[in-house]
């Protein structure tokens, strides 16, 4: 599974992408940027982005997430430690982890998602994990794109 990693710490998002490579799966980033990641975003087209919902320089994680799905169809999964603005997501988000994550945590969320992604039904649901469930039907153009 491929995965863009949007993260503004600099020491949260290069750890985040060394997590999850280690655990085998691809990643693109990490990126602090939110415009250099939808860019990013559509010409790799992750199966997955892990957002960061607020981003350095006042950027929004939750715009970037909306974009990412709505013109790329690039399912989101929010890492923060502000989740007070979830329900905003959950038209255009897969879930919303809670920070701090612990690598184990980390692992098993994409893991939990990958399997909804799959069309499969997890077994269990890690604690700092909440699922949205699926995002609203992919807008017509993206569809087309992508199928």
């Amino acid at each position: 599974m491929k995965l863009l990693v949007v993260e503004d710490d600099p020491l949260i998002g290069p750890a985040v992408k060394a997590v999850l490579e280690n655990a085998g799966y691809t990643v693109v980033g990490p990126l602090r940027d939110a415009a250099k990641a939808a860019r990013l975003g559509a010409r790799e087209q992750p199966d997955l982005a892990l957002v960061d919902v607020y981003l350095a320089g006042g950027e929004n994680g939750l715009t970037l997430a909306r974009k990412l799905w709505e013109e790329y169809g690039v399912p989101s999964l929010l890492i923060t430690g502000y989740d007070h603005r979830a329900e905003e997501a959950r038209d255009f988000a897969l879930g919303l982890l809670r920070k701090p994550v612990m690598p184990d945590a980390l692992i098993d969320a994409v893991g939990v998602i990958g399997e909804i992604l799959g069309g499969l039904r997890p077994s269990s649901i890690p604690p700092a994990l909440e699922l949205f469930g699926r995002p609203a039907t992919r807008p017509p153009a993206v569809a087309a794109r992508r199928d």
